[in-house]
């Protein structure tokens, strides 16, 4: 089996990106983009050993290309390979939010409540009231996944574990971070435009950008800070 699929998918044939590798070898399912121009250059590269997949990963833009001009991610998406497998994650046609870190049963518990806590069937913003709705700090509207199955997850494994019967938004990570830091930040992982990328974004944020991504509005790079900059949303 080859180590990487190039994929010249809809940002290639309309919006004029840069073609997709896709990783098949250590974290299937990940995508990196790479100039068009470089594309030969960049494939031999992989398959002499010369250049690995997590090389594309680190220098990677905000937009999900290697060695891009759009600016290095504030937060870089982690390139350390999974220790062990995961299973499938469930099927939806909005956001999941999954918990891979289960050291803050607390830390947990609030943050549930900080987004208007689950429902008996799993679910966080199911029943809105359109009346109350905040639109600077829209609800989000996610299948709550917490299973010690999925501890540890990280970007990268995340879009091959997503069934494709479903056009799920977005996935969010309650990891370690969202414990630890100010906001209680997730990390979102990027499904379509550059799989396995992600943003690091307030909770309260996540909701804004599910909405946003839904309907077209805005696209998955504009939430992914840069480094050396203040993000919109803190503006």
């Amino acid at each position: 089996m080859p180590p990487v699929v190039v994929l010249a998918d809809i940002s290639v044939v309309y919006g004029g990106d840069g073609p997709l590798l896709v990783d098949l070898a250590v974290m299937p399912g990940r995508g990196v983009r790479v100039p068009p121009a470089r594309l030969g250059e960049i494939l031999a590269a992989l398959l002499s050993g010369a250049l690995a997949f997590e090389d594309l990963v680190r220098n990677m833009d905000v937009y999900g290309m290697y060695q891009g001009d759009g600016g290095r991610p504030a937060f870089p998406t982690p390139t350390v390979p999974p220790l062990r497998s995961f299973p499938a994650l469930p099927s939806t046609d909005v956001a999941l939010l999954v918990r891979t870190s289960f050291d803050d049963e607390d830390g947990w518990r609030a943050l549930l409540d900080e987004l208007g806590g689950a429902d008996e069937d799993s679910w966080v913003g199911a029943d809105l009231d359109p009346d109350e709705i905040d639109p600077e700090h829209y609800p989000l509207t996610a299948l709550v996944v917490d299973d010690r199955a999925f501890e540890g997850l990280g970007p990268g494994q995340v879009p091959v574990l997503v069934p494709p019967t479903e056009h799920t938004t977005l996935v969010a990570l309650a990891d370690a971070r969202t414990f630890a830091e100010p906001g209680r930040p997730l990390t979102v992982v990027d499904l379509y435009d550059t799989p396995g990328q992600s943003a690091v974004l307030p909770c309260r944020q996540v909701g804004s950008m599910a909405c946003n991504l839904e309907i077209s509005n805005m696209d998955f790079h504009e939430f992914v800070a840069v480094e050396g900059t203040v993000p919109w949303w803190e503006g």
